[in-house]
């Protein structure tokens, strides 16, 4: 049986064009191009969700709410061998107004229950945090000039999580280097650059 990766992410694992709006074709999403990486011993599996949040619930995206995703997601893929999660860019919306700590609470609330899932369900599956590409000054309403730093924020903050919650960990920011033309999503090139990095990092793990 391959080895199987579940990918639980926003609307940058969901393949968002950002001059767009439409998706990116599978071959093109990170998540493809890790898969082809890997090679016929690995399947990735694409959980990407536009607007999904780790804890925060928005009423004008309803049902977006990460956490409340992840006992039915989880239980449909497993079993499992790695479960990447990329998540906080929709937490540094204006309208949530909290702060990158904040964020990296939900976060752990996020990790917490995933490591739970798996417990219960006697799955050995290693847990890898990646803190997602901080945007730019974005065109979307929905952030505003803070949300940016916020989002500069997150890799030590998901670094120090990952390190009390033994978890792995991979700072997208440190591959792609900037989002496209919206200041949010990123292009064909930082996806293939991600699913690079990503491959080779589990690559490492195999070792």
């Amino acid at each position: 049986m391959r080895k199987r990766i579940l990918c639980f992410g926003d609307s940058n694992t969901w393949g968002y064009i950002p001059e767009t709006g439409e998706r990116y074709t599978e071959e093109i999403r990170w998540t493809g191009i890790l898969e082809k990486e890997l090679g016929d011993s690995f399947r990735v599996i694409e959980e990407g969700l536009n607007g999904r949040t780790t804890v925060f619930s928005d009423l004008m995206e309803p049902e977006r709410c990460g956490i409340t995703h992840l006992l039915p997601v989880i239980l449909s893929q497993l079993p499992l061998d790695y479960m990447i999660v990329m998540l906080g860019t929709n937490d540094a919306k204006s309208h949530f107004h909290v702060n990158a700590t904040e964020i990296g609470y939900g976060m752990e609330e996020v990790i917490l229950k995933i490591r739970h899932i798996l417990y219960v369900r006697n799955s050995a599956a290693k847990v890898v945090l990646v803190s997602p590409v901080p945007i730019k000054e974005a065109e979307d309403a929905m952030f505003d000039e803070e949300s940016a730093g916020k989002t500069r924020e997150l890799a030590s903050i998901y670094r120090a999580i990952a390190e009390q919650w033994g978890c792995l960990f991979f700072d997208a920011g440190s591959v792609v280097k900037e989002p496209g033309e919206d200041g949010i999503h990123m292009t064909e090139n930082g996806h293939r650059m991600l699913g690079e990095a990503l491959a080779e990092f589990v690559r490492e793990q195999e070792k």
